[in-house]
């Protein structure tokens, strides 16, 4: 991200969007609808459990599930790196000496070890509320739907103001409209499969409630 501070950052900035929603297009909705087409509404919110029921063989190859696997930890990763900066930030705040550098042992190992500990304590909170589908749906529909789809538009339209008659204005409009209401429908269906899976949840389970 650093890269597109360096004029000009238009451009790099809307190749690096094209790109992000070109993945995103390819794999996100590629595994969601062909997910959906193959299992219908009995499809696990966890793709690997669908692809390896619990009775019969593997519905993949092995190597297809190691695949998955791997790009699942990727972006685990990712999202350690990048949606945990806002934690890191203010721990970090607190800890940091600003007149030492970055690297130096002084800031570099209390860096390492608040890191360390909240990632641990991400993941004990995982491992102790099991419902991953139900949560990360609830948490897709309201926080990450508004902020990727709608939340960009409105504040193109808003701060560039093209005029109503040109196509970027509409089609902005458009995706706004879309995605609000599936940002709607998301969240009612969401919080109802919350609601009712609720009776079996259970601490620390190893069965996951899908």
């Amino acid at each position: 991200m650093q890269a597109t501070l360096a004029p000009p950052a238009t451009g790099k900035m809307v190749k690096g969007l094209v790109m992000c929603y070109t993945v995103i297009f390819i794999t996100f909705y590629s595994t969601a609808l062909s997910g959906y087409w193959v299992f219908g509404n009995k499809a696990s919110s966890n793709i690997i459990l669908s692809l390896m029921p619990d009775e019969g063989p593997s519905l993949a190859p092995t190597w297809v599930l190691a695949v998955t696997v791997i790009f699942v930890l990727l972006q685990l990763l990712a999202i350690g790196l990048v949606y945990s900066q806002v934690a890191y930030e203010i721990m970090e705040k607190k800890s940091a000496d600003v007149n030492q550098g970055m690297f130096s042992k002084r800031n570099l190992i209390p860096r390492i070890i608040l890191r360390s500990l909240y990632m641990l304590l991400c993941g004990f909170f995982a491992a102790m509320l099991p419902f991953f589908g139900d949560i990360s749906g609830v948490v897709g529909a309201v926080g990450f739907i508004p902020l990727d789809f709608i939340l960009p538009m409105l504040l193109y339209n808003k701060t560039y103001k093209p005029p109503k008659s040109t196509f970027i204005y509409w089609i902005n409009i458009s995706i706004m409209i879309v995605f609000t209401g599936a940002g709607i429908l998301g969240t009612f269906s969401s919080v109802r499969k919350l609601v009712l899976d609720a009776s079996k949840f259970k601490l620390f389970s190893d069965d996951v409630v899908d």
